[in-house]
């Protein structure tokens, strides 16, 4: 990839803000040179071979985020978006001897860059000094260490018609500062407009991370609250666009059982990928002894998903036990069908034919008949069947 270059006055970001309002604008032709200059670099790349960038990170060997671009973690609040962004920030600061699992991130050890975490949201005294002392040591590195490459800034304390030319100036700053890659955080990013619902507000923060990445080594992770109510929409008209300009869009929310209630185990998913194929989700849990998030247990997940799908699959577990149950089945040939055809766990299917059995639940055949499931014992066998009538040994 090339730097396409700039007139020697010309403020690739926005020219009022890096040096005050006396800063001298672009002349109506040194735009045009500018715009030519794009042009001619864009011609000289087209007639080459384009080799694309490398990812800058991955996980389980999956491309998540690569350079030089927009990317967003949206979801609802509560829901661990900032620890999301700590882990990934720490696999970025690892150090070479450092061998904590980062729920499989994984960046090549060969390349440096500086995490740049800019916070919105959390206070000076207690909040934000842990969050940053968690990302040191999943690190590798002691509290009291001030490694080379991790700068980090609050915004909180600017009034919201500031808080754009604060970030305008910062990253003005860092660029000057490390001569690595920038990977910069913004939690979160409707914080640093006046107005995430205004159209010129939102454009302008969009289009000045757009030139950014187009003229610097720069990419930038924007995290996002989802409306409250809706299933993907991330808050605003900031949201809308943000979503529309983002490479990667990945989206972190805890997982619902059969009644809707939220459980301990988090999803997530890849809304977006536009530089590879969409991945499947991943799964992961908040963890007291780690303090951080981490790859969800195996029974946790089983059973959630379990549970989960449990209400779902009920009419069609009725429906099949109407279809093969013409004669007795033993339970053997019975579970193994079930579980082929659902999907399930055999717990889980020996845990429905329970409950089926011990709320007398009718299993209604094609022909409109209404029967009743029972299992007896056979010499060394279990047998399941489908009768008139509810059995007195299904009530014991």
């Amino acid at each position: 990839m090339y730097d396409i270059p700039a007139p020697p006055d010309y403020n690739p970001i926005t020219p009022t803000t890096r040096e005050g309002p006396t800063t001298k604008l672009e002349t109506p032709n040194q735009k045009l040179e500018r715009l030519l200059a794009s042009q001619a670099k864009i011609a000289e790349n087209k007639s080459k071979l384009i080799t694309f960038s490398q990812p800058i990170l991955s996980q389980n060997d999956n491309p998540v985020f690569f350079p030089k671009t927009i990317n967003v973690i949206q979801g609802k609040a509560g829901v661990h978006k900032s620890r999301l962004a700590e882990t990934i920030c720490s696999s970025l600061l690892k150090k070479m001897d450092c061998h904590h699992d980062l729920l499989h991130f994984k960046c090549s050890p060969f390349k440096s860059y500086a995490i740049c975490y800019v916070d919105t949201e959390r206070n000076l005294s207690e909040q934000l000094p842990y969050s940053l002392q968690q990302i040191q040591i999943k690190a590798g590195y002691e509290i009291e260490e001030n490694p080379y490459g991790f700068d980090f800034i609050s915004l909180l304390e600017f009034d919201r018609e500031e808080r754009f030319d604060m970030l305008n100036m910062y990253i003005d700053h860092i660029r000057k500062k490390f001569q690595i890659h920038l990977f910069i955080v913004l939690d979160v990013i409707t914080d640093c407009v006046f107005n995430f619902n205004d159209t010129k507000d939102s454009m302008k923060l969009i289009d000045m991370m757009n030139q950014t990445i187009n003229r610097y080594d720069v990419t930038f992770l924007c995290l996002i609250h989802e409306n409250p109510g809706s299933a993907d929409k991330a808050r605003g008209h900031l949201g809308t666009e943000i979503l529309n300009k983002a490479s990667t869009v990945l989206q972190i929310g805890f997982e619902k059982d059969s009644e809707n209630a939220s459980t301990n185990l988090i999803k997530v998913s890849y809304l977006k990928c536009r530089s590879s194929r969409k991945h499947d989700p991943f799964y992961v849990q908040y963890s007291d002894t780690e303090r951080g998030l981490v790859m969800a247990d195996n029974d946790l997940l089983t059973n959630t998903i379990d549970n989960r799908n449990q209400k779902a699959g009920f009419e069609t577990t009725l429906e099949f036990l109407a279809l093969w149950l013409i004669q007795p089945m033993t339970r053997r040939e019975l579970i193994d069908k079930l579980c082929e055809q659902l999907k399930c766990k055999e717990r889980t299917i020996e845990t429905r034919l329970k409950q089926i059995i011990k709320n007398e639940i009718p299993v209604v055949t094609n022909n409109g008949s209404t029967l009743y499931l029972c299992k007896r014992s056979e010499g060394k066998d279990i047998l399941y069947e489908l009768t008139n009538s509810i059995p007195i040994s299904n009530k014991d």
